[in-house]
């Protein structure tokens, strides 16, 4: 019996350390809880490899700021994309990869505007939302 006690009391113990947890606010998730930098949450995209000649594009529909680089190429080749609803609407923009660069580095675009990337150069490139890592020093031997 006091072992079945035991059990019962450790059983309700951690359920209403599960229930507390659960219950607690975390203000990154709020939605009232705007982002100072104002982070496009939504568009998250991971390229894959992109050869020479190779093209890759997404389609940013809501307004905000996403950052982004080549995984290979990093911490150098970065950019970034605004949208808004104060540049004037096209179906489609372009960034051009080329000097290990994206040209241009930061783009304006209004929401629903499909963004492709263009590999100019002779090796491969990909592109991953976010920022590099401190502790990524890109080295690839196709650089």
């Amino acid at each position: 019996m006091l072992i079945s006690n035991q059990r019962s009391m450790l059983f309700t113990i951690v359920v209403s350390l599960f229930l507390i947890v659960t219950g607690c606010s975390d203000s990154s998730t709020d939605p009232d809880n705007e982002s100072s930098n104002n982070q496009n949450q939504s568009a998250n995209f991971s390229s894959g490899s992109i050869a020479p000649g190779e093209t890759y594009s997404y389609t940013f529909q809501e307004e905000g700021t996403v950052d982004y680089y080549c995984t290979i190429h990093t911490p150098d080749m970065t950019g970034k994309i605004t949208v808004t609803s104060n540049v004037e609407a096209v179906n489609r923009d372009t960034v051009s990869m080329e000097n290990n660069q994206f040209v241009p580095e930061n783009l304006e675009v209004a929401p629903n505007t499909e963004v492709v990337w263009v590999n100019n150069e002779d090796h491969n490139h990909d592109i991953q939302t976010g920022t590099p890592s401190s502790g990524d020093n890109g080295d690839d031997p196709n650089y």
